[in-house]
């Protein structure tokens, strides 16, 4: 195991290279990408294999039974890897972390003096020195410390330390006291019933961080305990605004976006299935929505970022319990060009992309990747999954006009260029709104033939829009107009003007107009795909081929993927390390910050159980 002083530098040298990650601006000219960056996948089959204990996956992972662990390592299991035979590791530094949410609506839970006395009694940095062995750091904002928006070490406060006292005065303060002869507190509104934290129990790390929040509750002299719970069954009650007192989940963030600051917690989203968890409502809070998400002026948004993750840190909503830095492992012995990207690391899309059989394994076209998968699919219907698990997979079936490379930059996929304009470029646009204008690839198919083209696009764009409820919507609440004037040129409008819509409207996954105009999309939620017994028609470079329910899911190229390699080439694209990024200008450098950041933002969460 490295040295104290060893694990420090790691994280030190991780956050500073993060810090410096730049992010393409709105207002910039498209690039045509070189096809070498694009080009994939070389092999024949990905294989998903449900594992759900961390055991059981190092044992399959040296056993030879797959070949990359999907998520993050217990660092419990790192210096037996670090010598195994044909195991490789890698590290990188989470884009996101584990926390628990906190059911505002729920007495006492619904007292800004109760979550932050649990926060001041919460010992963070136990917690990365116990079940992370050093290899994760404190948080306190809901933006990681390595992004450039972050106010991560200004306040002038911290919850990292255990301040049990300071937590208690809060209680005494804000009317909690004890009955004569009682073990725990009674509120200013009356008893209570114990306080239920919940944690997946498929996951060690989660129970673990379940028992220390537990602990700090009793040690404030709050009755509650820590129950392991089934993942699906927690989260589909999160997702719809059902009863619970505190839930263990993770966050992670397709990029160094922070829009979502302006749509996670706000309270008219306090009803909206797959948002706001904790069900907050704050008017101060919402006071800074509209500068954030509608302002064109950079100063202003960047202050509004600010405030609202003053506010945020200081009601609690949630309590970030630790960033970890992940170590991910994967056998070396068969496969080459695994790609460590930026946020996913090694077990992400662009190493199903990249990665090939070796030359002495008959390369470099063939054979199948495996994968674990700490949790089997809950649905085929990817405008309801939630689980990060279930998005791993099917987010391999799609593709959207845009994605971001493996070292975070914006990258044009369907769409060959863009126009972004506003009514300061184009006097034909209305006052306050954000037009773009998209140019599509005209040999993109869907997998039953058909051409993929700009009514497909424009479609799937209105359908998440107007669909109730699905997970996509709320970065399209604003949209005003999604058509085809031709058959390969998109339009998509926004009635207002902001630094976010690119991502927000370039990211979405586009789905095909002959098979999902038959949804009502009022029942969207019913739609239940059943591959491969029924025909499943998607785009993406993978299709499903057998599925087994809590057992594997298997996908099979797809042989008229429109960026699929030339098989007649011996050589295929080796590069592990970077995907060539499009050549745009830069727009702003926020120096005040340290770093170059993020200004047009998109990007989607994925729920993981740790």
């Amino acid at each position: 195991m490295a040295s104290t002083r060893a694990k420090r530098t790691i994280a030190i040298t991780l956050v500073a290279a993060f810090a410096l990650m730049a992010i393409s601006p709105i207002f910039a000219t498209a690039q045509t990408i070189p096809g070498h960056a694009k080009t994939g996948p070389y092999i024949d089959k990905l294989r998903f294999d449900v594992i759900t204990s961390d055991d059981l996956q190092v044992l399959a992972l040296q056993n030879d039974e797959i070949d990359v662990i999907d998520s993050f390592l217990d660092p419990t299991f790192i210096p037996a890897l670090e010598v195994a035979e044909n195991i490789q590791l890698t590290n990188v530094l989470r884009n996101g972390y584990g926390f628990v949410t906190i059911n505002c609506d729920r007495y006492p839970l619904n007292y800004t003096a109760v979550r932050r006395a649990i926060a001041f009694a919460l010992d963070k940095n136990a917690i990365s020195a116990d079940i992370f062995e050093g290899f994760s750091g404190s948080q306190d904002s809901p933006v990681p410390k390595q992004n450039g928006w972050s106010i991560e070490g200004q306040l002038p406060y911290t919850y990292y330390e255990p301040q049990v006292q300071k937590g208690k005065d809060l209680l005494e303060a804000a009317g909690f006291y004890y009955e004569k002869g009682a073990e725990f507190l009674t509120g200013p509104k009356g008893d209570f019933d114990p306080i239920l934290v919940e944690c997946a129990s498929s996951s060690p790390i989660a129970i673990e961080v379940g028992a220390f929040i537990a602990d700090a509750l009793l040690d404030l002299g709050i009755e509650a305990t820590s129950e392991p719970t089934d993942f699906y069954e927690y989260l589909g009650r999160l997702n719809n605004h059902l009863d619970y007192d505190m839930c263990f989940l993770a966050w992670e963030f397709g990029s160094a976006d922070v829009d979502f600051l302006g749509k996670e917690w706000a309270s008219w989203n306090a009803d909206e299935p797959f948002l706001n968890f904790p069900n907050f409502k704050n008017s101060t809070y919402d006071y800074y929505i509209d500068d954030l998400l509608h302002s064109t002026d950079y100063d202003t948004v960047y202050a509004a970022a600010i405030k609202l993750q003053e506010i945020w840190v200081y009601e609690c909503p949630y309590i970030i319990t630790y960033q970890n830095i992940k170590y991910h492992a994967w056998r070396d012995d068969k496969f080459a060009g695994h790609v460590n990207d930026w946020s996913d690391g090694v077990p992400g899309t662009w190493t199903n992309k990249k990665v090939h059989l070796k030359a002495d394994q008959g390369g470099p076209f063939g054979g199948t990747f495996r994968w674990s998968n700490s949790l089997d699919l809950d649905t085929f219907n990817l405008l309801g999954a939630s689980s990060a698990y279930t998005i791993q997979v099917l987010t391999e079936l799609y593709d959207s006009l845009m994605t971001l490379d493996s070292t975070g930059l914006d990258m044009l996929w369907l769409a060959e260029s863009y126009l972004a304009e506003t009514h300061a470029e184009n006097d034909a646009i209305p006052v306050g709104h954000t037009r773009f204008t998209f140019n599509i690839l005209q040999n993109a198919t869907w997998t039953d033939g058909t051409p993929l083209t700009a009514e497909d696009v424009a479609f799937s764009l209105n359908f998440l829009r107007d669909a109730p409820g699905n997970r996509y919507r709320p970065d399209l609440l604003e949209m005003s107009a999604a058509y085809a004037p031709s058959t390969y040129t998109v339009v998509v409008e926004f009635n207002t003007e902001s630094y976010w819509h690119l991502h927000g409207v370039a990211f979405k996954p586009i789905f095909p107009k002959h098979i999902m105009q038959e949804i009502v999309i009022e029942d969207w939620a019913e739609w239940s795909p059943n591959p491969p017994v029924e025909e499943f028609v998607t785009s993406g470079p993978f299709i499903i081929t057998e599925y087994v329910a809590g057992e594997f899911t298997e996908l099979t190229y797809n042989p008229n993927y429109f960026f699929g390699p030339d098989k007649t080439v011996e050589t295929p694209d080796t590069d592990t390390t970077t995907v060539a990024p499009p050549d745009f200008t830069m727009a702003i450098v926020a120096g005040a910050v340290g770093a170059a950041v993020v200004i047009l933002v998109g990007g989607y969460v994925l729920m993981r159980q740790k």
